[in-house]
């Protein structure tokens, strides 16, 4: 699966959910130099209901980054299609000669 065919796959409450534990782990770790653990703890447990045969360890440092990096890449690819669908289509400009 790749990230268009799995961002589909959301329904909106855990769209919510999941930019806001990416939003609060970004600004946590931006002031503490730390991962936000509830945060953390939510992406986990949607990487496992949405992955179950790939186990990540949370105290695994590359399996955190890897999980985190995930969700960003996702939260991403969702305000990317929420932009492209906002966007209107205006008349071209022609220029003068």
């Amino acid at each position: 699966m790749d990230f268009k065919q799995i961002a589909k796959n959301f329904d909106k409450n855990k769209k919510v959910m999941i930019e806001n534990a990416v939003s609060k782990n970004k600004h946590h770790i931006n002031n503490f130099s730390k991962y936000h653990n509830i945060s953390l703890d939510i992406m986990f447990a949607e990487w496992h209901v949405l992955f179950p045969s790939h186990k990540q360890d949370l105290n695994c440092s590359s399996c955190r980054k890897a999980v985190v990096k995930f969700w960003e890449t996702l939260v991403e690819e969702w305000k990317t299609k929420t932009n492209k669908k906002t966007k209107t289509v205006g008349s071209k400009k022609t220029k003068a000669k």
